[in-house]
């Protein structure tokens, strides 16, 4: 291996997080930051359990979680209760980082989470996108944890719905629990702008006749499973992975979340009340549902935003 690579393997690589911290927040931003993360994951394992009552017809949410958002997803858990109450049922799935520490913090938190073991996955998977005839899809799945939110939670004859672990309920969620009552499609909508797709959605469009919603956000997505056409994922996995290979995992799995909700009409959740934050400040004033904490806003979430929680 050449001096470069070496330098790059480790030294440039294992440094790229603390980098890129110190880089957009300066010295004590950063060490506000890691003193935050410390804190946080303390905290989650101190909160008192909670116990679900979920009814019959109760709202399931679905999380993808690892080593380094176990903590968040308890938090993220805990804003809703505290809004919506214990009428849920939640199902756990690891991006494969889970380690038994994390199964233990999480089952301590909340003994009725149901962990989905990955032979159930693999099992399902094997009902519905064989290897042998859906090639490209199950690739996507182990080209990077990113498609477990796509495949392991959606990939199933069920209208099904994930929240990542970054975000904070504030309020009651009534938009959200009345399209789940109703099994709708629905997605959180970009602030921003544009997703960050493989293409431009035009050229999408044009190059590939792959029509998408042009704003959605991956925090929240709920659809339908039952109703996917995976022969036509397929084709259009294929050619994505054709033309856009080298665009990475994360355009890419955005460009296809995006196509199935396009595919099944789905319905924005309004942007200024399930709100995404970029930057590292936060209107305290804003009267949102929700908060998703991107990019710079990770600071504030980290320092000081998930303390609100359990205020």
């Amino acid at each position: 291996m050449s001096i470069g690579k070496l330098v790059y393997k480790y030294i440039f690589e294992p440094t790229a997080g603390i980098r890129y911290k110190f880089h957009h927040y300066g010295l004590k931003g950063w060490l506000d930051y890691e003193l935050g993360v410390t804190a946080m994951k303390k905290a989650a394992i101190q909160l008192p359990a909670i116990t679900l009552k979920p009814s019959v017809d109760c709202l399931t949410i679905n999380y993808l979680t690892g080593q380094q958002y176990w903590y968040q997803t308890i938090f993220g858990i805990q804003s809703l209760i505290n809004q919506y109450g214990t009428d849920l049922a939640i199902n756990i799935y690891s991006d494969g980082s889970l380690q038994a520490e994390h199964y233990e913090a999480l089952k301590n938190y909340c003994p009725q989470i149901v962990f989905v073991a990955e032979e159930e996955i693999i099992e399902s998977l094997n009902a519905i996108i064989p290897a042998n005839k859906y090639p490209k899809l199950n690739f996507l799945r182990n080209w990077s944890p990113f498609y477990k939110r796509m495949i392991d939670i959606h990939c199933k004859p069920q209208w099904g719905i994930h929240l990542d672990s970054d975000m904070l309920f504030l309020k009651y969620p009534t938009d959200l629990v009345e399209l789940s009552k109703q099994k709708k499609a629905f997605y959180m909508e970009e602030y921003a702008g544009q997703s960050f797709f493989s293409d431009e959605p035009d050229s999408l469009l044009k190059n590939l006749n792959i029509p998408v919603i042009q704003s959605v956000n991956g925090g929240i997505i709920a659809y339908n499973g039952n109703t996917i056409d995976y022969d036509d994922l397929e084709y259009r996995t294929t050619q994505l992975l054709d033309t856009y290979f080298d665009k990475g995992p994360g355009p890419m799995e955005q460009t296809l979340m995006s196509y199935i909700l396009a595919t099944q009409n789905g319905i924005a959740l309004n942007k200024n009340d399930y709100k995404i934050y970029y930057d590292n400040s936060i209107n305290q004033q804003d009267d949102a549902t929700l908060r998703h904490y991107i990019f710079k806003a990770k600071l504030p979430y980290f320092s000081d935003e998930w303390k609100k929680v359990i205020l």
